[in-house]
């Protein structure tokens, strides 16, 4: 656990990976050009993308570059609404509002001081098509790409073999509840302040990180009405809503709310109404 905490992720490449994903499940054909082999492939584009969207919101921010990673990401997946005129009460429904609070305080980057972006462009300086908008912007990483898709047929088979592999939901549930009640009880022998507390509190954080990644995966992957896998998603909003009273960073509480949201659209493309949606009554502390 403790080599789990030190041995972080780039979070920069996972962004990465998390916009070429979206990016190729939405230039995959639609309507009536679309296979079922082209859907599940996107299926499977949607799910590696939100799944390394998960990793990045998770991962506690440690780093400058971690911190421009989460942000960078939280700007390409922000849900986007008209904006309203200058004293005009925005006209967003309740669900909309909770989806755009989840989404923020999941993407949080915590009370670490970022430094402030690239200079604006002075009267005499060159090359402004090249100049940087952010230090760290995925649209310049990882530009939108036109015209047909990129998939060949063995890049759509080997989707849907993503997607034919399902995970256990029963199972990462319990591992979630386990390595929740170890991060727990290392945490109070943490807070002895013995000489190894240090070393107990960070091995209590690795296996706070290992617990929510196992809930993302929960989260993300569809479950057909009426199966174990729903009765696991069911159990897992249950945990998560408990945690509400925890020390839990609040980011990591919130991603996992986040994606039970953001999931409900891979699960309507699954399988059309026979795959469990969630709309939780989360309690309201994000």
């Amino acid at each position: 656990m403790i080599a789990v905490r030190d041995h972080a992720p780039d979070l920069k490449i996972v962004a990465r990976e998390a916009k070429r994903c979206n990016d190729e499940a939405e230039r995959l054909p639609l309507g009536l050009d679309q296979t079922y082999e082209d859907r599940m492939a996107q299926v499977g584009l949607q799910i590696g993308g939100l799944s390394c969207a998960a990793i990045v919101a998770i991962w506690p921010t440690d780093s400058i570059d971690d911190a421009d990673a989460k942000r960078a990401l939280a700007r390409e997946t922000q849900p986007h609404y008209e904006d309203t005129d200058f004293a005009i009460a925005p006209m967003l429904s309740f669900e909309d509002a909770a989806r755009i609070r989840l989404h923020r305080a999941a993407f949080d980057v915590g009370a670490l001081v970022v430094p402030p972006g690239p200079a604006k462009p002075a009267p005499s300086d060159r090359g402004l098509a090249t100049w940087p908008l952010s230090r760290f912007d995925l649209v310049d990483a990882v530009p939108l790409a036109g015209g047909p898709v990129t998939l060949d047929a063995h890049g759509i088979a080997r989707w849907n073999a993503f997607v034919a592999a399902y995970p256990d939901l029963t199972t990462l549930v319990d591992r979630f509840s386990a390595m929740i009640a170890i991060a727990d009880r290392l945490t109070v022998i943490a807070h002895r302040n013995e000489p190894d507390s240090a070393v107990i509190r960070r091995a209590a954080e690795g296996a706070r990180i290992l617990a929510y990644l196992a809930a993302a995966r929960a989260a993300i992957w569809p479950a057909m009405v009426n199966s174990g896998d729903a009765e696991a998603k069911l159990r897992l909003v249950a945990l998560i809503n408990d945690r509400a009273c925890r020390h839990d960073p609040l980011h990591q509480q919130a991603a996992i709310r986040h994606l039970v949201s953001e999931a409900n659209f891979i699960a309507r493309r699954f399988r059309f109404g026979a795959t469990l949606e969630l709309h939780p009554q989360w309690l309201p502390i994000v």
